[in-house]
């Protein structure tokens, strides 16, 4: 029986893992485009920069 308790934790800890990361890099996409829409809005309404990276 102990097994599959090792077993269980295991493949939770992959599953943890990887959902980690599917959520950190749904989270980072978000980031980006709200980026963007806020950039057009505030070059909207100051003006382009002179120094844009």
């Amino acid at each position: 029986m102990r097994w599959i308790t090792d077993e269980l934790l295991f493949y939770g800890g992959i599953a943890v893992a990887a959902s980690s990361l599917l959520f950190a890099s749904v989270g980072l996409l978000i980031l980006q485009i709200k980026r963007k829409y806020l950039n057009a809005q505030l070059d909207m309404e100051y003006g382009e920069r002179e120094n844009r990276k």
